[in-house]
């Protein structure tokens, strides 16, 4: 018997779906994956649901297709911009009368540790433990089967906006999909593209996509800080669609081509064509002309975050280097030297690694299935079991499968 596991990156410009199969050997698998472009989301939030939705069944269909199952429970991303971490601790007396840890032990430290005071407007969407401490032993990350008298869990409690998380649910619903839990982007995205080594010394992850960029630093094996800035590879398009009086089709089409994102890298002797806006006929354009625009942009972006590292006192505990990652710029040439010297960091363009897709446009979903893995086992999360993951009759409607509100879910599955 094998167990599915779904996950969909809804970004501003694409939607990410991919499907993985886990054997009862507990190898995973991708098996599915489909991508479907996107007009409902803004910035990294859905404005339009109905569009939204449309383009989710459309690429959740081609992944089932290509796996040749239909799933009915998703997880979902949100950029990290979007959240807010509160750092607590859960404290409670060891159930088993033989002093034995349980599941049930984890699941009420877990429970303890969110009693907290949330705003009306907010909503807890994920538990990340931090460190379990077993009668004043710390730092272990899975005391299931220690002996103890008194359990202890330091986590980081996510919270994320009310409505950004009802409106991203209700168009996954509405695309016939239960929303199984929500992932904060950066934690995802780790997951697929960093080594523990590297957030262990401390790490600058970047990922870049068509409408935002994220940002996150981790240390010592936990996120210590995201943030979000409304610019990314869309606004490059844009730039070039300006600056050379492109249509914006043909800008997003050269981007990929020749972009060029470090004016240094740039030859004299590289010319392309092009037709602005108006003429009947193309003309040449100078490699460096292109890459002028993009540096402009891309050397903003790298600024602002660097700016904000150096305001938070972050820049001197990034010692493993900067990572890019997302469809935004990664595939860009001269980004990692325009990177070092902005940076002043080492610095690498992050690819998803142990599921064989290597394209840094699933970095996200791939780090989902990723995230879900290690989630279960740390949260014990029944998300796995088979009546939950049953497959759909291809000939049922989808109408018939109500998904369950993604409150009463999280409710079940944390406490």
């Amino acid at each position: 018997m094998s167990d599915y596991i779904a996950s969909i990156d809804i970004g501003t410009s694409k939607i990410c779906t991919i499907i993985s199969e886990l054997d009862r050997n507990g190898k995973v698998q991708i098996i599915g994956i489909g991508k479907a472009q996107c007009e409902g989301i803004r910035k990294g939030v859905v404005v339009d649901i109905e569009s939204t939705a449309k383009s989710i069944s459309e690429s959740v269909e081609q992944a089932e297709n290509m796996a040749d199952v239909e799933i009915n429970q998703v997880y979902v991303n949100i950029p990290g911009g979007y959240t807010s971490i509160i750092r607590n601790k859960g404290i409670i007396a060891v159930s088993n009368d033989n002093r034995e840890i349980g599941v049930d032990d984890i699941k009420r430290v877990l429970n303890s540790a969110t009693i907290i005071s949330v705003p009306p407007d907010r909503q807890i969407v994920d538990i990340v433990p931090v460190q379990y401490i077993v009668d004043g032993y710390d730092e272990i990350s899975d005391p299931t089967g220690m002996f103890g008298v008194r359990l202890e869990a330091d986590v980081e409690i996510v919270t994320a906006s009310l409505t950004t998380i009802q409106n991203l649910v209700k168009s996954v619903n509405k695309a016939g999909l239960e929303v199984l839990g929500i992932i904060m982007e950066p934690l995802a995205t780790s997951e697929s593209v960093l080594t523990k080594d590297e957030t262990e010394l401390g790490v600058l992850l970047i990922d870049i996509g068509a409408g935002t960029t994220d940002f996150s630093v981790f240390k010592d094996g936990n996120i210590v800080y995201s943030g979000l800035i409304p610019a990314a590879g869309n606004h490059i398009t844009n730039d070039i669609s300006i600056g050379l009086r492109l249509a914006v089709k043909e800008s997003e089409d050269i981007k990929r081509k020749y972009g060029l994102a470090y004016t240094g890298l740039a030859k004299n002797d590289n010319i392309f064509e092009a037709t602005p806006i108006g003429l009947n006929e193309k003309i040449k354009i100078p490699e460096l002309q292109l890459a002028e625009i993009i540096e402009a942009r891309v050397g903003e972006i790298f600024e602002i975050i660097n700016n904000e590292l150096m305001k938070l006192g972050l820049k001197n505990e990034i010692l493993a280097g900067v990572v890019i990652t997302g469809g935004g710029i990664s595939y860009l040439r001269g980004v990692k030297e325009l990177g070092r010297i902005l940076f002043d960091l080492p610095i690498r363009v992050g690819q998803p690694s142990g599921l064989g897709v290597k394209d840094p446009i699933f970095s996200a979903s791939v780090g989902m299935i990723n995230y879900s893995l290690k989630r279960k086992f740390n949260y014990y999360i029944e998300y796995n079991n088979v009546e939950k993951k049953r497959m759909r009759n291809k000939s049922r409607n989808k109408e018939e499968n109500k998904v369950v509100s993604i409150f009463k879910k999280l409710w079940n599955d944390y406490f």
